[in-house]
């Protein structure tokens, strides 16, 4: 051993942690790193924009429920980043942000792209630390991916400066520790008496419910909450991330929470892994909420539990324990032989049949332009065990998330999350092909999410990175015009900047980087394109001509969200 520079360090750390891929846009600020990235053989994926590195690595952390590593250089490349650790925070997504930073020596000298980097990202990061001690960088890794993979996972941002990662120290005096050694991996069980409490109201509800959250996905308790599930023969609604936790054909899972807890109208939920933010009502709106309803709230973070909705148990605890206890709690009470198949669960079963009948209906039209009910369930048809979707856009994520069905946790991710940040569409699809290299990834997205981030299909190009991007192509910013459509009963005043450019030929936009593509205006057309695009296996886009004037279920509720009685409450002058 020797002696061995900070970029170097930084490397070795990283490979520790048994990171394989760093998405990256390259400066000089962080070229040291660069160089130890390559002595260690971890592969920089470089990107054509720093937004898009961080969206890459938000993706491939949603994909693997691991770390995701981006690195950006200092000034502009933190800058272009934020977008990207705020998508991740509030969807509690385990990105390791690392940026560089000018010279140390030169701080508050207006230095060359002197940016505080730590005031930029605290307020969307769990952590923000600069380290300037070149001995010190194990320990600042490791602490940032402790941070990022404990309690509620979320992003974390760790900047070095410039002179700190050209300096040089002994290597014999450093110790770079593998991850078992530093990061504790047990479950936080919930508290025994309030899982007996939580057993004995569930059992004894008439109507109970169980909505799975992206808690249930992020502590991987899919097979928990299924067991769970089949041994009460209790109704299972999901939430973001939730989606699949349950299979979506299984006879006890009732959709997605936005819609199904408006048929439902349980007596007693359990809400797992869950905040109740503005789409699921905050918890109160009654439209979605009965008066009387009980709430057992479970998360792993204690100032989740009870914000918004006041609930009437907490519980706090990794909802794959808490899952896990109260299979047990319930076993302690009813014998397998007298579980009965539950009247109420075929009763929600027969409804959501219902209400999802009349889009199969829809999904068969012939009609031009396409109606994004054909595009939809023509895709459908290829989402198989081994495909994951990424979803990215308004109406798109809408109509997707209607027709799609998940068979598996993680197999429907929207790309969005809480944020609502668009363009991160294609940038997750690189990184779930690299992290699933076996599996089918098909990016669904709209005309106005796809450009955001479109270059990227270059970046899927240089290293071979095979996937389809289906573009629903309405020429318009959907969920905004369709919203003030409905709200201003005006065509006119709602296409002012909302409308986009019809000539717009985003097939030939692919080719031009590299890529395969298609253009698509008959609805017959549909599946032969997305065979075509298969049978090439390059990075592809199909632009598919969707009939602007659709609307979906969310264009209506943020329409009529200023006139609706529940809003108005928490209107204040």
């Amino acid at each position: 051993m020797g002696e061995i520079s900070g970029g170097r360090l930084v490397a070795k750390a990283l490979k520790a942690e048994e990171v394989k891929y760093v998405f990256s846009l390259p400066g000089g600020h962080i070229a040291p790193i660069y160089e130890g990235l390559i002595e260690e053989g971890i592969e920089i994926i470089s990107m054509r924009h720093e937004q898009a590195a961080g969206n890459a690595a938000d993706g491939w952390g949603r994909v693997t429920r691991t770390p995701g590593v981006c690195l950006v250089t200092a000034g502009p490349g933190i800058v272009n980043l934020v977008p990207a650790l705020a998508q991740a925070y509030y969807a509690n997504s385990p990105l390791i942000g690392i940026t560089g930073r000018a010279a140390f020596v030169f701080s508050d000298k207006h230095a060359f792209q002197e940016v505080d980097s730590v005031a930029l990202a605290c307020s969307v990061t769990k952590w923000a630390k600069t380290c300037s001690i070149v001995y010190r960088i194990p320990e600042y890794v490791q602490d940032a991916f402790r941070t990022a993979t404990s309690g509620r996972m979320g992003p974390v941002l760790l900047d070095f400066p410039l002179d700190t990662m050209c300096l040089r120290c002994d290597e014999s005096k450093i110790s770079i520790h593998p991850p078992e050694k530093y990061r504790a991996t047990g479950k936080i069980y919930g508290d025994p008496i309030l899982i007996k409490k939580a057993a004995e109201m569930l059992l004894n509800a008439e109507k109970p419910l169980i909505l799975a959250g992206s808690g249930v996905y992020w502590s991987s308790a899919s097979e928990e909450l299924i067991e769970f599930a089949e041994f009460t023969q209790i109704p299972v609604a999901y939430y973001e991330l939730g989606q699949g936790c349950i299979p979506d054909e299984h006879p006890l899972c009732i959709g997605n929470a936005i819609v199904s807890l408006r048929f439902a109208k349980p007596d007693v939920m359990l809400a797992v892994g869950v905040c109740f933010d503005e789409l699921l009502g905050f918890g109160v709106d009654e439209t979605m909420y009965p008066k009387d309803l009980k709430v057992i709230h479970v998360d792993i973070e204690p100032s989740i539990i009870g914000k918004n909705r006041p609930m009437d148990l907490g519980i706090i605890g990794d909802p794959k324990a808490v899952l896990s206890q109260l299979l047990e709690a319930t076993k302690q009470v009813l014998k397998k032989e007298e579980v009965k198949e539950s009247a109420w669960a075929k009763k929600l079963a027969e409804i959501k049949e219902a209400f999802f009948s009349g889009f199969e209906k829809a999904g068969d039209s012939t009609a031009k332009p396409i109606r994004p009910e054909r595009l939809m369930k023509d895709i459908r048809e290829f989402v198989t065990s081994d495909t994951i979707v990424i979803l990215d856009g308004g109406d798109t994520s809408v109509w997707a998330y209607t027709y799609l069905r998940a068979h598996s946790p993680g197999q429907i991710i929207g790309s969005q999350g809480p944020l609502g940040h668009l363009g991160a569409g294609i940038p997750m699809g690189i990184a779930a092909k690299l992290a699933k290299p076996e599996k089918r990834v098909f990016v669904i997205t709209g005309d106005g999410s796809f450009l955001f981030n479109g270059a990227e299909i270059d970046t899927a190009v240089r290293y071979n990175i095979p996937f389809i991007t289906i573009i629903a192509n309405d020429s318009y910013w959907g969920m905004v015009y369709h919203g003030n459509v409905i709200a201003w009963k005006s065509k006119e005043k709602s296409s002012v900047g909302t409308k986009l450019n019809e000539k717009v030929r985003y097939d030939k936009f692919a080719e031009s980087l590299g890529g395969y593509g298609e253009i698509v205006t008959e609805p017959e057309e549909i599946k032969p394109a997305i065979q075509r695009a298969l049978k090439e296996n390059v990075p592809a886009v199909i632009d598919v001509r969707i009939d602007p004037e659709a609307t979906t279920i969310l264009d209506q509720y943020f329409a009529l969200t200023v006139t609706s009685q529940f809003w108005k409450k928490y209107w204040t002058f």
